[in-house]
C-alpha cells in the first residue's frame, strides 16, 4: 500500500514563544482547557512508549486521569507487559496527539506508583462492570474468551449486591515525573512550531526546528 500521496495541509493559529506559559504544566492544562470545550473523542488518550529489559521499545495508548505539580497519572494492571516493563526500566516517554487541532505534546519522564490509597479511591469511583472487568482480566497473559467470559460472570454473581469491589493487589496507578516537555503545533508548508521545555533547576524553553 503506498501512502506517498496522502497530504495535509495544516491551518492552525501560530504558536509563539510569548504565547507559552513559564510552566510548562500550566501550558499542558491550557491545552487541555481548549481541548475539552471542544468536546472531541478521547482528549485524554495519549501513547506511552517503554523500553524492556532487552532494549525493545513498546507502545500503546492509554488515558491520562490527573495532571499534577510536576507530572501526570493513569491507572493499569501492574501485572500488564507495560508493567513488568516499567519495573525494568522507569524512563518513558508519552505523546498526546489532538488532530483536530494540529497539536502534540511530548513528554520524557520516571515512573513510580502512586499511594495504594490513591489507587483504591479512583478504581471504587469507576463503574462496576469496570471493576468486574478490571478484577477478572490479568492484563496481557493469554486467555480464551469463553474463560475471561465466566470469570466475569462469577465476578458479577459474588458481587451483585455489593456497591464496590476491593481493588486488585495487581491494579492501580502509575505517576509520571516530567522532566522534558515538547510542544508541537501544526503550520502551513510544513514550517510547524516546535517548542523545548527542558528542566534544569527551572524550566529552560527553547524553539526547536519543525
Amino acid at each position: 500500500m503506498d501512502l506517498k500521496d496522502i497530504r495535509a495541509e495544516y491551518l492552525q493559529s501560530e504558536l509563539n514563544i510569548d504565547d507559552l506559559a513559564p510552566n510548562p504544566f500550566d501550558q499542558l492544562n491550557t491545552w487541555f482547557d481548549q481541548v475539552l470545550k471542544s468536546e472531541i473523542n478521547y482528549p485524554n488518550a495519549a501513547n506511552l512508549a517503554t523500553v524492556d529489559k532487552n532494549g525493545i521499545p513498546h507502545s500503546r495508548i492509554i488515558l491520562i486521569k490527573d495532571i499534577k505539580d510536576k507530572g501526570i497519572t493513569f491507572f493499569t494492571d501492574y501485572s500488564s507487559d507495560k508493567g513488568e516493563q516499567m519495573a525494568d526500566n522507569k524512563s518513558v516517554c508519552i505523546n498526546i496527539f489532538w488532530k483536530e487541532f494540529d497539536r502534540q505534546v511530548r513528554m520524557n519522564g520516571v515512573i513510580s506508583k502512586v499511594d495504594r490509597s490513591e489507587s483504591e479511591k479512583y478504581f471504587q469511583s469507576r463503574p462496576k462492570d469496570s471493576q468486574i472487568s478490571a478484577t477478572a482480566s490479568l492484563q496481557s497473559s493469554v486467555i480464551s474468551k469463553e474463560d475471561l467470559i465466566t470469570k466475569v460472570n462469577e465476578l458479577t454473581k459474588q458481587y451483585e449486591t455489593e456497591e464496590v469491589l476491593p481493588c486488585p493487589a495487581n491494579w492501580g496507578g502509575y505517576y509520571i515525573e516530567v522532566n522534558l516537555f515538547e510542544f508541537w503545533q501544526g503550520r502551513p508548508s510544513r514550517l510547524h512550531d516546535r517548542f523545548k521545555y527542558s528542566l534544569n533547576n527551572s524550566w529552560d524553553i527553547k524553539r526547536v526546528s519543525p
